[in-house]
């Protein structure tokens, strides 16, 4: 029997109700181990058309979450293009479905894109640039980053003992680097972002990574899925426009910790792959290889040289 949420649409009528909506048409989108998400064509009191989402957490407590949705609220209006939660006639962002937590937000336009330009990369290094000028109240009550890695170090014993090394030579430099409390989002990969017919990116999703860190690991994180062939090789043209996109949009980097974060973000996507595989039950996009990051480890790792210990 599956483990994740389903929800008939009597179920998804009287949710809606709640936001002053009326359900049309409700198509399951995705069912995944973190989550699960519903398409939902609606109409408003006024007879006008609404296009929202329902999200339910399959992992996350409502505690866990109120950091994120508060998180959202606050990049929604500064002018972001997030999926901040809708309010219900109660004054709620957070509600339950089939006894899991969930939101319901606006379905912000555009579709994934998966055969990346310059272009594309130049967007979306403006995006971070314009997320790392946000205020850092909005993030202090998010996890810390360097925890997250530091638990994730448990699953080396599942390298082999060349990598064992290289992962610990590059998570012992990299506590060398002291940490910002820059915004973050941390997980920038191209099925967190939306562009429109014309190729504007118009939306940005699935802020669960989101934490303060150095701005260098959010270009790294991005960079190691926009700017890498299917190989995992690096594409200079690509990694270019990112960073150009980057610092026209006022952003700076300090280039050493940079290519030390490029390899520190591969491993960290490598090491969480290994440690949590999505199940062959889930929907939608299926599962994440991790052999692509441990290619992309190797390169970034291979590009740092000798370095200091």
């Amino acid at each position: 029997m599956s483990v994740y949420t389903r929800v008939d649409d009597r179920d998804l009528a009287a949710l809606l109700a709640d936001y002053a909506l009326r359900l049309e048409h409700a198509q399951a989108a995705r069912h995944g181990i973190e989550n699960s998400t519903f398409l939902i064509d609606a109409r408003a009191e006024d007879g006008g058309p609404r296009a929202v989402v329902l999200t339910v957490f399959e992992q996350f407590d409502g505690e866990a979450l109120a950091p994120y949705l508060a998180l959202l609220a606050t990049l929604a209006a500064a002018g972001l293009p997030v999926p901040a939660a809708l309010v219900d006639r109660h004054g709620q962002r957070l509600r339950h479905v089939a006894g899991k937590p969930a939101v319901l937000v606006p379905r912000l336009p555009g579709e994934h894109c998966f055969e990346v330009g310059s272009e594309h990369c130049r967007q979306v290094g403006a995006l971070l640039a314009a997320l790392h000028r946000q205020p850092t109240e909005a993030g202090k009550a998010l996890p810390d980053e360097r925890r997250r890695l530091k638990s994730l170090g448990e699953h080396l014993c599942r390298l082999n003992e060349d990598d064992q090394h290289r992962a610990e030579t590059v998570l012992r430099r990299w506590r060398k680097v002291p940490a910002t409390r820059t915004l973050i989002h941390g997980d920038l990969f191209r099925d967190n972002a939306l562009f429109n017919a014309e190729g504007r990116l118009t939306g940005v999703l699935d802020f669960y990574n989101a934490c303060l860190e150095r701005p260098e690991y959010d270009l790294a994180v991005a960079l190691n899925d926009w700017a890498v062939a299917s190989d995992g090789r690096p594409v200079p043209r690509r990694q270019g426009a990112l960073l150009a996109g980057y610092r026209d949009g006022g952003g700076e980097w300090d280039e050493s910790v940079l290519a030390l974060a490029l390899a520190v973000a591969a491993l960290r996507f490598w090491l969480s792959r290994l440690a949590g595989p999505v199940s062959g039950e889930s929907e939608g996009q299926g599962s994440k290889d991790p052999a692509e990051f441990a290619r992309i480890f190797g390169y970034r790792f291979n590009a740092l040289g000798d370095g200091n210990d």
